[in-house]
This record gives C-alpha cells, structure tokens and sequence, in this order.
C-alpha cells in the first residue's frame, strides 16, 4: 500500500462546507447545421466564449462548442502554438489567439470562459475569470488540492455567474432513466456501488506523444509552471503532466472524479463519511510519479459502500459504475444500462444437508417449505429477462450535452447541473 488516505465526514464536511454538489464531433458538419441554426438567436442572447487551454480535453470543448447555436468561439489561450494553430484550423481562422489569457480575460465581448489547462492551474484562472465578471466552466477536478474548495465556493456565490463544472457524466443520455429506476425502489436497497475505468495503452497511462516541434521558442515554460515547484525545461512535465503530482491528482482527480460525480447524482447523495485509497507504480515505471493503479473504498452514511477501481495494465470492457440492490442490479455506461431483476432467494437444502431426514421433514413442514426445501409463501416469481435501456441513435454527446447546458444556464441565467458545489464535493471524495 504505497498512497493512502483516510478522511472521516466531519473533517470532510468541515473543511470543504459539503451540506450545499467525446470524443469531438467533425467539425465541419457540426458547425455548419451551428451556423444554420444561429439565425435563430438573437444577437442579444449570443455567447462569446475564450478558451484557456486548447490542448487534448480544450480541443473537444472548443468543437463541442461550436455545435451550440448562438454561441460564438472569441478567443483562445495557451502556451504551445501548436495548439493555438489547430484552434485557428477548426474555426477557419476566425478565433483570436494568444499565450496570455489575461488579454482574454480582459474582452469585453467575452461572456464566457472554459478553463481546461492543467489541474494546477484550475483554481487561480476561476478565481481570475471571476474578477473579470466571466461565466466559468471548469474542467474537471476543479481542484488540484482539497482544501480549496471553500475559496472557491466562496467566489462563485459573490460573482453571481453560472459555473459549469466539467464532468460529462452529468450529462450522460441515461442519467435521468437511472435515477428515476433507482428511487422507483425496483433494486432494492443499495448496499453496494461499483465504479471503474480501465485502460491498456500507453495514452491511457498518460504517455501522450510530444509534438516533433515543440522546443523553448514554440512552449512557455516558465508560465506552465505557475505556482508550482521550479524544474527545468521539460517537455515530458509539460505534455504528459498527468503523470506529476506537481500538475496532477493522479487517477482519482482525472477519473474516480468521473464515478463518484454520477454516483452522487444518481444516489442523491453529497459527501461520504469516509474514504481509504491505495495503489502503486506496476507497468508504467518511466519518469512518473503517480500510481498507475487505485483502488478506493468510500462509505457513506447513507448506508452504501462505493468501490472504485482504475488501473492502465487491462482495457477489458464493462459497466462504468454498478449498483447492488436487496432486489435488483443496474449496470450503469450513461449513454446505456440494464437492469436485472435479482430478488432474495431462499433454499435450505445447503445448511441441512447433515440433519438426519426426519428432521429435515419436520423443519420443511414448520417452515412451510417445498420438497426442493424452498419456500412457498413469499417466493419470488420468476426472474425476468434483462430490461436494457438506450439512449437510441441521434442522442446529444455527453460532452457537447454539457456545454450546451452551460450556455442555456448563461442565456436563461438559471443554474447549470453541476455547479461549483458539486464538484467541490467529488473532487474531494
């Protein structure tokens, strides 16, 4: 057990305040029927949105964007021009570009601001945005460390503007059909929920490839590092920062954030009494500092106990998150699910298999009990076939189903569905 941590509710709900919680789309078809649909909006009503960061995760929210009607890509920041040339690519050169996202903060004719730099950032460029009277959406973790959670829940209630934060799992198509089984009671009561997310490539352990031009003159270092400890030029540090604890919270903060914010919402829970992690370094050895593999156990008083598990050494496919119940099982994936009728059964045959027979008989007869010894008053019909349920074609991508809720919330100055809150709480889980 090389990373562990224990954390009990009070300290929990203490210190953080808890009691308040895609893959791009081609761009060209997408922003075309964008562009049909901006007649539509009132000039009055359009968004103008800056990007702070367009690297892999920025890229998608900038396409994602651009299916959003009446809303208007500005400007983008980041601190490698290659990044910045691919903005330029995917909006016909019309974005503004920079390697100082002051200068977008400071637009007049930007509503909006996606933040998607590294995790180390998050908190300074939201606290910022908010001086500068931007929406924010904020990529998941909101948070590189727990304890800042309260400044920032704090800045978002004085600023008054609506804060999306960036786990897509809110926003699965099947989100609304599960909680709606779940509170149905057909599982049962849920003792136990099942989270993972696996992965078997070097991408997936985080070795993302370095751009064959990236030097000093084409990346900003000295920004990348910010307010973190000092390294030297380091291209590896700068592409691959996931792999630092100086950048990154590892797996937990790039995807348990992911189980534990659709377990809440589908739950209907916000905070955990307490949580135990553990996990080490056992394939992906070069040059990192986070495990590679975790394992989390949370409780939560409300009477269930949430697994997490993640590693990059096996890709083999499953449910996103599994929920146990007295009476049922749900293998939740967001845009898909099925439900399976598992009632209690009883059979005696096991346990009184070393009575002599006429004891056996005479508890069949006081237990009123049939000759395979299963009960006969109260036993459950017959287990039906599996109900699975799907979003069907032409459902919204979660992540461009996101963003839109974003920009709706902006327009109709309504909350969006994860706010600051709710992503203080699963972050810090």
């Amino acid at each position: 057990m090389k990373e562990q941590d224990r954390l009990n509710r009070r300290e929990f709900l203490g210190k953080t305040t808890l009691l308040a919680s895609a893959a791009g789309i081609v761009a060209g078809a997408k922003k075309t029927q964008a562009q049909i649909n901006n007649a539509a909006i009132p000039p009055a009503s359009r968004v103008g949105v800056g990007f702070i960061g367009v690297g892999i995760r920025g890229t998608l929210l900038l396409e994602g964007t651009q299916q959003v009607a009446g809303v208007e890509p500005v400007a983008a920041a980041d601190l490698y021009k290659g990044h910045l040339e691919r903005a330029k690519e995917l909006t016909g050169g019309k974005i503004i570009t920079t390697g100082d996202y002051q200068e977008l903060l400071s637009r007049s004719d930007i509503d909006a601001v996606v933040i998607a730099a590294p995790d180390h950032w998050h908190k300074r460029l939201a606290l910022e945005a908010f001086q500068a009277g931007k929406n924010i959406y904020v990529e998941k973790p909101l948070t590189h460390k727990w304890e800042d959670g309260e400044e920032l829940i704090q800045a978002a209630a004085k600023s008054g503007k609506v804060v999306q934060v960036g786990s897509q799992y809110m926003s699965m198509a099947c989100a609304q059909k599960a909680i709606d089984l779940i509170r149905s009671g057909r599982l049962g009561q849920i003792t136990l929920v099942e989270g993972k997310i696996h992965r078997n490539s070097s991408t997936g352990a985080w070795y993302y490839p370095i751009p064959p031009d990236a030097s000093p003159q084409t990346v900003d270092w000295k920004r990348f590092i910010g307010d973190s400890k000092w390294y030297e030029f380091d291209l590896k540090r700068f592409f691959q920062w996931r792999l630092f604890w100086d950048y990154s919270g590892g797996l937990p903060t790039d995807l348990f954030v992911h189980l534990v914010t659709a377990t809440h919402q589908l739950m209907g829970v916000e905070a955990p009494e307490s949580a135990v992690a553990f996990g080490d370094i056992y394939r992906w050895k070069n040059y990192r500092d986070v495990p590679d593999q975790m394992t989390a156990l949370v409780t939560y008083a409300e009477g269930f106990t949430l697994k997490l598990t993640s590693t990059a050494n096996n890709g083999h496919p499953g449910p996103a998150l599994t929920f146990y119940g007295t009476e049922g099982t749900l293998e939740y994936d967001g845009d898909s699910m099925t439900y399976y009728y598992e009632p209690r059964r009883e059979n005696f045959g096991y346990p009184t298999h070393s009575w002599a027979t006429p004891t056996v008989e005479q508890f069949r007869q006081i237990m009123n009990l049939d000759k395979g010894l299963n009960p006969v008053i109260g036993a459950p019909a017959k287990t039906a076939s599996p109900e699975v349920f799907s979003a069907g074609e032409g459902a919204e991508e979660s992540t461009a189903a996101h963003l839109r809720n974003f920009y709706e919330a902006i327009r109709n100055k309504t909350q969006a569905i994860e706010p600051m809150q709710t992503g203080v709480n699963a972050v810090n889980v």
